[in-house]
């Protein structure tokens, strides 16, 4: 699913960013602060339509793969 609206807000902030990195050092405190209010944009709404979610499963614990062996050598005896 497509949200453009997220799309033009990364769009904006990285149009920003590439105007900050290329200007003449006169113009650069005006891009920096456009760049910051479209990173705060862009942050906002990143957390009001996509919230960070947790993983629906937890992952399974690390078991070594010598102790796993050891137990099908006890089986063995």
């Amino acid at each position: 699913m497509l949200d453009n609206k997220l799309f033009k807000l990364e769009e904006n902030f990285n149009y920003y960013k590439w105007k900050y990195e290329s200007c003449h050092k006169f113009w650069r405190k005006e891009y920096y602060d456009e760049m910051n209010k479209a990173k705060e944009e862009l942050k906002r709404y990143r957390a009001k339509h996509y919230p960070q979610t947790r993983l629906l499963t937890q992952p399974k614990p690390f078991i070594r793969l010598d102790d796993m062996t050891e137990k099908f050598e006890n089986y063995a005896i």
